[in-house]
């Protein structure tokens, strides 16, 4: 099993692959990538890559930012090794990830008609919920550990802390004393021990001892003899607290190595998906597709994944039933070795679980070994002549040959003598012949042309030519043999005719030869006028039946605007109606007002103007719509118009409301004529309605200057009528993330809140929905 990757260029699809790739084990799962043979797994891998790619396509997929690679910690925790505050922030904030993928995963695969196997990853994922209780137990987000771990930290920390402000009262009052004798009236630290900074002069007059001096030499550290002993004591107590830190991170260590094996699966499962979505994210780029896996090969518009799409020509690649062989030939520069590259490398990612760029319907087959004899640089490196490294290649290539492979030779039998070259070409492909296989070889030996129509199991090709520019297409003409164009393009450049036409006479062919092959040039040709008018007459067939389903759609469009119509006629009658029974009810109230009346004669009345708006409502609500892309539609629970932008799984659609858009079931809008809502006659002055932008970022800010921009921004909202709102608050130190936690929970305005998706901000952002009651405007 031998597949010639460097030669077809496949580390360069990898080397396009590995920057999607987020995680350590995420590029390793990238740079693992190589051909199998397996056909069950090979249908798995693109099935996933697949299903990815709708992920991304609806704008859902997980995000894979910031999880570090957990793997050495686990290792070290597994024997005992005490890990560092690092390595536990680490593993606290990759069992979040795996908390918050796991639910993603579960959500968004709701969304697709036909999840295949994602979801099932993320149902493996096992969140340590322990775990992570027992490291926030011991510390912050920050790493800091926590006063609260255990008594005995708590009780040496209060007792740092009284020695701590003892030493601070003890310096202040020296400092007042001796500020004479000070160069500067500070306080610093020599050793972890403190001391004062005293004139040189005057070292002698301060009782202490001196640590250190300046480089200047005017001044002496001088720690004071009345906080030796405090100082003793502080940095016996600091010894304790560092012994009880590390006891508290050993326990914390060895419930590391009791989850080892979930956490390290847990490890494995998320490099997987990043990996996978890598591939995705990519494929998705180069507008690839899922082949059928069969025992043919027909790449319909195949391009060349790495030339860029702009330039790339896209050709249809082919081998009928019972073609094993295909000789392509046409002039040089022509895209013939192009197109032997773009054949190879698009059958080693297909069989590295990747979605190639072709049309759908396309089909690959999966080959034991796929070999090539590309270019000359390995003769100029080996010291060889051309012939010499092509024939070394092909020697390989035949001693190791087995059925199922897929073989590609560039310019066959060339850089020798044409008439040895082509008569080897030809015996190289009999020889190939016998096998199981198939080949595509180029070359210009006119030779090879008329052989290849002599064997019903070789097909010619050729790369087109453009004789009115003299430039090649680049298009593959499947069943043409092509010509080099020699004497064409010497004559449009300028070389003289008489010489031209000596070479014509020069050139020799044999008549059998000629016969041969335009018999069987004249039998291909009915062959493909025949299917050339049975295509036309399909094509004729499918124009009729298109006209016929949009004649069908007029019709059907003109009924439903005839019962649109009548509709609404029907309900402004029965609106006339209702407004009529208003009035009258309204007269009647009016008449009450200056007659005695009693209490049952007025809840009757009541009731029946209930039951009249009760009655409109029903008869303005019920009427059906189907909605479609643009509509513009009135979403009930946020006072809001949208506009539907596209249809997802069941009744669902993606909702564009200004710069948000989230996704809503259609019993949750209902369609709008125009973007006003109705207006109602407030009972008193209301709060002037402000423009208030949907995001609020606090990124950069201290933690009291973010908490009055939320104070204001929140209650902005509330006067504006916003829905929901985005509020960045990052990562950093997670302070500002505490407080904007703390306020949304305690907040009146707020009905809930959550983290940010992964296509949101994830955890750097919080979301928020304001309560319907405190929208100032509703």
């Amino acid at each position: 099993m031998t597949f010639d990757l460097k030669t077809l260029e496949f580390p360069k699809i990898i080397a396009r692959i590995l920057p999607y790739a987020l995680t350590v084990q995420g590029k390793e799962h990238v740079e693992k990538l190589s051909p199998i043979t397996e056909k069950a797994t090979i249908e798995t891998m693109l099935n996933e890559v697949e299903e990815a790619v709708k992920y991304i396509e609806h704008r859902i997929e997980p995000s894979f930012n910031q999880i570090a690679d957990i793997r050495p910690a686990l290792s070290r925790a597994k024997i005992h090794g005490v890990l560092s505050i690092g390595q536990f922030l680490d593993i606290y904030y990759h069992i979040i990830s795996t908390k918050r993928i796991k639910r993603e995963m579960s959500r968004l695969s709701e969304l697709l008609e036909k999840p295949v196997s994602l979801e099932s990853y993320a149902q493996e994922l096992e969140v340590c919920s322990d775990l992570k209780s027992s490291i926030e137990t011991i510390m912050n987000e920050q790493g800091e550990v926590l006063s609260t771990a255990s008594n005995t930290l708590k009780t040496i920390r209060q007792s740092l802390s009284n020695i701590e402000k003892r030493i601070k009262v003890t310096l202040d009052e020296i400092l007042r004393k001796e500020q004479k004798k000070l160069t500067e009236s500070l306080i610093t630290m020599r050793y972890d021990r403190y001391v004062i900074p005293v004139k040189i002069a005057d070292k002698n007059t301060v009782k202490g001892t001196i640590l250190d001096y300046s480089n200047s030499g005017e001044t002496a550290y001088i720690e004071p003899d009345a906080i030796r002993d405090l100082t003793n004591k502080r940095l016996r107590l600091e010894a304790d607290e560092k012994h009880e830190i590390e006891r508290l991170l050993y326990v914390l260590t060895e419930l590391v190595g009791e989850n080892h094996d979930y956490l390290k699966h847990n490890a494995t499962i998320l490099g997987t998906l990043d990996g996978l979505f890598a591939k995705a994210k990519y494929c998705h780029g180069i507008e690839a597709v899922k082949p059928t896996l069969s025992n043919q090969l027909n790449f319909i518009q195949a391009r060349h994944p790495l030339i860029a799409q702009e330039e790339v020509i896209a050709n249809t690649i082919r081998f009928d039933e019972g073609v094993k062989t295909m000789v392509i030939t046409g002039s040089n520069t022509g895209g013939k070795t192009v197109t032997l590259k773009t054949i190879g490398l698009l059958s080693l990612m297909v069989q590295s679980g990747l979605l190639i760029p072709v049309l759908p319907n396309s089909h690959a087959r999966i080959y034991r070994q796929i070999r090539a004899d590309i270019g000359d640089e390995q003769s100029i490196e080996q010291s060889l002549s051309t012939f010499s490294s092509h024939m070394n290649n092909i020697v390989k290539i035949i001693h190791t040959l087995e059925d199922n492979s897929l073989i590609l030779l560039d310019e066959l039998g060339s850089g020798t003598d044409p008439k040895e070259g082509s008569s080897l070409a030809m015996s190289i492909l009999n020889y190939l012949d016998k096998y199981n296989l198939h080949v595509v070889a180029t070359t210009h030996y006119p030779e090879l042309k008329a052989y290849a129509y002599t064997k019903p199991s070789i097909v010619n090709a050729s790369v087109e030519f453009d004789e009115k520019t003299l430039k090649p297409t680049y298009r593959l003409l499947l069943r043409t043999p092509g010509e080099s164009h020699a004497f064409l393009i010497s004559e449009r450049l300028g070389l003289k005719k008489d010489i031209i036409e000596e070479a014509k006479n020069q050139v020799l062919t044999s008549k059998n030869e000629i016969s041969d092959l335009i018999q069987n040039v004249r039998r291909e040709s009915q062959r493909l006028d025949a299917m050339i008018l049975e295509y036309e007459a399909l094509l004729k067939d499918h124009r009729s039946k298109n006209q016929e389903v949009e004649s069908l759609k007029k019709a059907l469009e003109k009924e439903k605007t005839t019962l649109k119509e009548k509709l609404m006629l029907e309900n402004q009658r029965i609106l006339s109606e209702l407004k009529k029974e208003a009035q009258l009810l309204i007269r009647e109230l009016e008449t009450l007002k200056t007659k005695s009346f009693k209490e049952h004669e007025l809840a009757e009345l009541k009731y029946q103007v209930r039951t009249l708006a009760d009655k409109e409502e029903t008869e303005t609500t019920h009427t059906t719509h189907e909605y479609r892309v643009n509509d513009t539609v009135y979403i009930t629970k946020f006072n809001r118009y949208g506009e539907l932008v596209k249809k997802l799984k069941g009744k669902q659609w993606e909702v564009q409301m200004g710069r948000l858009t989230s996704v809503f079931k259609e019993q949750e809008f209902e369609i709008a004529e125009k973007q006003t809502p109705k207006k109602t006659t407030p009972k008193a002055k209301m709060p002037e309605k402000k423009s208030v932008s949907s995001t609020l970022d606090l990124r950069g800010m201290r933690v009291h200057e973010a908490e009055e921009a939320l104070v204001k921004y929140l209650d902005d909202c509330a006067v504006s009528g916003m829905p929901f709102a985005s509020i960045i608050h990052g990562f950093g130190t997670l302070a500002v993330r505490k407080m904007v936690k703390q306020h949304v929970q305690n907040s009146p305005y707020i009905a809930r809140h959550r983290d940010g998706e992964g296509n949101e901000g994830g955890q750097g952002v919080t979301i928020v929905y304001f309560e319907e009651k405190n929208n100032l405007h509703n």
